[in-house]
């Protein structure tokens, strides 16, 4: 009786092995494939950017079409850091203090048919995360396609 267990519970293992490995190898290609992609979109928005020194309506509106075109849905996030040096008095040097403008303002801006301006030497960041979560098996959660991008802002028409 226990030589019969055995050959069953190693035929069922070797067919999860047989089938289930590809399957898993093939879904880590896939995910690798998206990931790449995202990070290949995300590269080319960044860096026309900060080549360019502003972002128009036209410019928003190609790269969430463009990420919004696989099955997923993405949550992007945009922050625009602003350096400022600051005299400090008490200190009698000067110091970097920063100002951060998020999504809501570049988009404020975009949507009045109005060019969103940077100066040189701003930072832009972009996130990339994939909201739709596949699960494995109950409880395990794979939520690791995700892209996060910067750069400074040249503005090359100096």
């Amino acid at each position: 009786m226990n030589d019969i267990f055995g050959k069953i519970c190693s035929i069922f293992l070797a067919t999860i092995v047989l089938f289930g490995m590809p399957l898993v190898y093939m879904s880590e290609r896939a995910k690798t494939a998206e990931q790449l992609w995202l990070l290949t979109q995300t590269t080319h928005f960044v860096d026309s950017v900060c080549n360019s020194g502003y972002i128009s309506e036209q410019m928003m509106q190609q790269f969430y079409s463009a990420v919004s075109k696989p099955s997923a849905i993405y949550e992007i996030s945009i922050i625009h850091e602003q350096p400022e040096y600051v005299y400090d008095e008490q200190s009698g040097a000067y110091v970097r203090c920063e100002t951060f403008y998020d999504e809501e303002d570049i988009w404020a801006r975009v949507e009045q048919s109005e060019n969103y301006l940077f100066s040189r030497g701003d930072f832009l960041v972009l996130s990339v995360a994939k909201k739709t979560k596949r699960t494995w098996l109950a409880g395990i959660t794979d939520q690791t396609v995700s892209v996060r991008y910067g750069g400074t802002i040249k503005y090359e028409a100096y």
